[in-house]
C-alpha cells in the first residue's frame, strides 16, 4: 500500500468529529477546516467531508489530487429532511455536478448506491467494548442530541417509570446502561434520515454488546444490530418486556464480542486506506 499525503476538509460537530478529526488521526491524514495553499499542493488525495464537497469543490479541482466526497451527512438539517426519495435523489444528484468527485463515499449501501459510490461505515465510539449483561435492567439510554427525539421522549420515560427504570440522555458510558433507543421524530424524520443516516448508533450498540430499540432504516438493516424495529409509541411496552431476560442480553454481549472488531476507527481507517490506494492503482491501469 502506498504512502499517501491525505488531506480532509470539513467542519462541524458530531459525523465530522468522527469522520473527519477521529478518522483522519487513525488515517495519519492532515485535517483542517481552512485549508491553505500548501495544504493543497502537499496532498495526494483530498477528501472533502459532508457539505464541504460543495463549498471546496472548485479549489479542489483547481490542484492536481483526486477528489474524494465523503458524503456523510451531506443535506441541510432539518429542512431538507421531509424531502421525498425523488427529491432527495436530485439533490444528491445536484451536489455530484457540482463537486465532480473522483469518488463519492456513502455512509450506507443506500447512499453509496444512489450516488454511485461506495460504502464504508462509520466507526464507533473509540475505546467502546462489549461489557457483560446486567441481571436486571435498571437503565435505559439514548446517545444523542434530545432534540431529536420529539414525542418518544415522554413516552419512553413513561415506560421505564412504570417498571422502575430511569431513562438517561447521553450517559457517560454506554456500559452503564441495559437498552439501547434511537428514534427521530417530526422534522428530524423523513425519507434521507432513514435511508442515508450513517447509523453510528446501532455501530456503538454493536461495540457495548447492548440491544437497541429503533425504527426501520438502512443503517439498522445493515448494520444489522441486535435490536427490534418500534415505529408506533404503543409498541414500547412490548418490546422492553422482549429484552428484559438477562439470557437474551447476554447473548448479544457474546454476538458482539465476534463483531466488533470489524467497527472499530482502526478498521475503518484501514478500509478507507485501501480505497484511496486503490484510485492510484486504477490511474496506473
Amino acid at each position: 500500500m502506498a504512502i499517501l499525503n491525505i488531506l480532509i476538509i470539513g467542519s462541524g460537530k458530531g459525523s465530522w468529529e468522527m469522520r473527519g478529526l477521529q478518522l483522519g488521526a487513525a488515517m495519519g491524514a492532515r485535517v483542517t477546516s481552512t485549508p491553505t495553499d500548501a495544504d493543497w499542493s502537499w496532498a495526494d488525495r483530498v477528501v472533502l467531508v459532508k457539505r464541504a464537497g460543495e463549498t471546496f469543490a472548485a479549489r479542489a479541482h483547481a490542484g492536481h489530487a483526486p477528489i474524494i466526497w465523503d458524503a456523510v451527512d451531506c443535506w441541510r438539517q432539518p429542512m431538507e429532511n421531509r424531502l421525498t426519495e425523488t427529491d432527495a435523489i436530485l439533490r444528491l444528484q445536484h451536489m455530484l455536478k457540482v463537486i465532480r468527485p473522483d469518488m463519492t463515499i456513502g455512509a450506507t449501501q443506500v447512499m453509496a448506491a444512489d450516488a454511485g459510490g461506495v460504502y464504508l461505515p462509520h466507526h464507533g465510539r473509540i475505546g467502546l467494548v462489549p461489557t457483560p449483561a446486567r441481571e436486571q435492567v435498571r437503565v435505559v439510554g439514548y446517545d444523542g442530541n434530545a432534540i431529536y427525539l420529539g414525542r418518544w421522549e415522554p413516552a419512553l420515560r413513561t415506560a421505564c417509570a412504570a417498571r422502575g427504570w430511569s431513562f438517561v440522555v447521553n450517559p457517560p458510558h454506554l456500559y452503564d446502561v441495559d437498552i439501547l433507543v434511537a428514534f427521530r421524530d417530526g422534522q428530524w424524520d423523513g425519507w434521507m434520515p432513514r435511508q442515508w443516516k450513517s447509523g453510528v448508533k446501532y455501530v456503538n450498540a454493536v461495540l457495548a454488546g447492548r440491544t437497541i430499540l429503533t425504527q426501520d432504516s438502512a443503517g439498522f438493516r445493515e448494520i444489522q444490530p441486535a435490536g427490534t424495529v418500534v415505529e408506533r409509541l404503543d409498541q414500547i411496552a412490548d418490546a422492553f418486556d422482549a429484552w428484559t431476560p438477562v439470557s437474551r442480553r447476554q447473548a448479544v454481549v457474546e454476538q458482539s464480542i465476534a463483531r466488533c472488531h470489524t467497527f472499530t476507527v482502526d478498521a475503518i481507517a484501514a478500509r478507507y486506506l485501501r480505497l484511496l490506494d486503490a484510485m492510484s492503482l486504477e490511474a496506473a491501469c
